[in-house]
């Protein structure tokens, strides 16, 4: 008969290992396995471990339909196969009685902007763990925006942090009219950090510029496009809460970027390094084309220091439909059809509308999916990986 000792059994590190490699419903309901497992699972290592594997082998894309004047909302997760693995409960957002929209997503929080009614609500953001079932509420920032800033999410394994920051003007506060975001003109910046659980203001430099409303977190930084004289990237770190502004003066493509562009540019990462991408047409004597871009954003050595470059590394096309470049999911541009830009004659516009058309950066293909937008007047969509993150932690 075999003693205690002659039993085999596995080292706690394989134990580790594999428990981050599970799907995280799995993990969730380990937690009542032991009090070790319990405590393992809120180690930030293995947090992060943990969301690594989820990015590369199970990874989503998350789809919020919304439709601010019924108040109605759809939030649901495709899987690989563009397939609806998951349809969010959104129970404890629509809670607060309130219109909402997704202003961004990492590690598994999604970072929601609730609609304050000019400063009735005391509430302006709230960050959101869809696994976990967890809601922090952000208290109301120091000014009421309305509809006058940009907002990026994003977080630093330096600091164990994560932090909200909005770029906005301040005299714009005052005016009543809604502007479109593009056509203003931002300088200032407020920050709020979920381990302190407050608002401050940072300082934002001389620079007066125009600014996506689409911000990309990645490797502890959360990077804006925005445009003045030239193009720029305008980075913050997160870790040391300080900006950079790093001026692109050519995309280096056959477009004229001024002219003939198509949507304001969508910055994303691909391959662990920003992109940008966009749709262009081009004018040749009696025809127009139309194309998408996609550049990579690189470090280059120059005389005055390290400085960044956009080098063309994907044109799509030309085509035959106007699409609009949405996000860089895994290897593929997620586009969205263009009510109204549709390019030849005979063209059924029935058909086109209302789908996601993916492009596959590797195969080169197309891949068109799913009815998504009929019911609902907008729709927004993010890279998504389910985590264990609790606020407990943070």
């Amino acid at each position: 008969m075999a003693s205690e000792s002659d039993k085999s059994f596995l080292p706690f590190e394989i134990i580790i290992n594999i428990l981050q490699r599970l799907p995280i419903k799995s993990i969730v309901r380990f937690q009542c396995v032991c009090k070790d497992w319990k405590n393992l699972f809120t180690i930030p290592s293995f947090i992060a471990e943990q969301i690594l594997h989820s990015a590369r082998d199970n990874p989503f894309l998350l789809i919020h339909e919304y439709d601010y004047k019924y108040r109605r909302s759809s939030l649901r997760l495709l899987n690989q196969k563009m397939e609806t693995a998951e349809v969010l409960s959104t129970h404890s957002i629509d809670s607060f009685r309130r219109s909402w929209r997704i202003n961004g997503s990492c590690n598994g929080l999604l970072c929601v902007e609730l609609d304050t009614e000019q400063g009735r609500f005391p509430i302006s953001h709230l960050l959101w763990n869809p696994v976990m079932n967890e809601v922090r509420e952000v208290p109301q920032t120091l000014n009421d925006f309305r509809n006058f800033s940009s907002v990026g999410f994003g977080y630093s394994s330096v600091v164990n942090d994560f932090k909200i920051v909005r770029l906005y003007h301040p005299e714009l506060l005052k005016k009543k009219e809604d502007q479109l975001l593009h056509s203003i003109r931002l300088n200032r910046a407020q920050m709020f950090s979920l381990s302190t659980g407050s608002w401050k203001e940072l300082e934002f430099g001389a620079l007066n510029a125009r600014f996506s409303d689409d911000a990309v977190s990645a490797n502890g930084n959360i990077f804006w496009f925005g445009w003045d004289l030239y193009p720029m990237i305008v980075c913050f770190h997160i870790a040391t809460e300080v900006f950079t502004f790093t001026m692109i003066p050519t995309l280096q493509s056959g477009v004229d970027v001024a002219e003939h562009r198509i949507c304001p540019f969508r910055l994303d990462v691909h391959g662990n390094k920003l992109a940008l991408c966009d749709g262009f047409h081009s004018i040749n004597r009696n025809s127009r084309t139309y194309s998408i871009y996609m550049w990579v954003v690189e470090e280059e050595d120059s005389e005055s220091g390290n400085s960044l470059i956009c080098t063309e590394k994907y044109k799509i096309g030309p085509l035959a439909t106007v699409l609009k470049p949405l996000c860089i999911w895994r290897n593929q541009i997620v586009c969205i059809f263009i009510k109204g830009e549709v390019e030849g004659k005979g063209k059924d516009k029935g058909d086109l509308k209302d789908f996601l058309y993916l492009f596959n950066l590797t195969t080169k293909e197309w891949m068109k999916f799913h009815d998504f937008s009929a019911a609902y007047g907008r729709c927004v969509f993010f890279n998504y990986e389910r985590s264990l993150v609790s606020f407990c932690n943070i």
